[in-house]
């Protein structure tokens, strides 16, 4: 049996990985104008076909100006038609969103992306792309390193005060 927690967790983590994938990619500003973000037809097409369960947000964004207040609507919005109640108990959604566990994995992979920004920028990646890349990098002694030392930033954190 899978535990719950784990499974909502991913499941999460992948909604906000995604958003941030899209964001890096697609993410147009026109001279003085808001962000928007514009997701190429064919890329679309492709996100429908291989990412059904994450297409709803990408074309809710598409066409749209973004900024980190929308995108976190956004991103509040999909978990909340998608998973709270609709794949899990609503209780899960909020104790996972507040964990240790969800703070790491995300702070680890805002700082993989940031440290290899210029490689990610090459050339369109997919999504499951991404994927692979920062999950073959958390095996690396460098991304263990970092999720520990995150892990007990986190725990020292969170520790009650006295």
């Amino acid at each position: 049996m899978t535990d719950p927690f784990k499974s909502v967790l991913k499941d999460i983590t992948d909604v906000c990985k995604f958003e941030l994938w899209l964001r890096f990619y697609f993410t147009h500003e026109e001279e003085g104008q808001e962000l928007r973000l514009e997701v190429p037809e064919d890329i679309m097409s492709h996100i429908k076909q291989e990412y059904p369960q994450l297409s709803a947000m990408a074309e809710r964004m598409n066409g749209e100006a973004i900024s980190p207040e929308k995108t976190q609507q956004m991103l509040i919005r999909h978990i909340s038609q998608s998973l709270d109640g609709e794949k899990y108990e609503p209780a899960m959604m909020p104790s996972v969103l507040n964990s240790k566990s969800f703070e790491v994995e995300m702070t680890s992979f805002h700082m993989w992306v940031n440290a290899h920004e210029d490689q990610l920028e090459e050339k369109v990646y997919d999504f499951q792309e991404w994927m692979e890349f920062f999950e073959a990098w958390k095996r690396t002694e460098q991304g263990q390193n970092t999720l520990s030392r995150l892990h007990t930033t986190s725990s020292t954190d969170n520790a009650p005060q006295q």
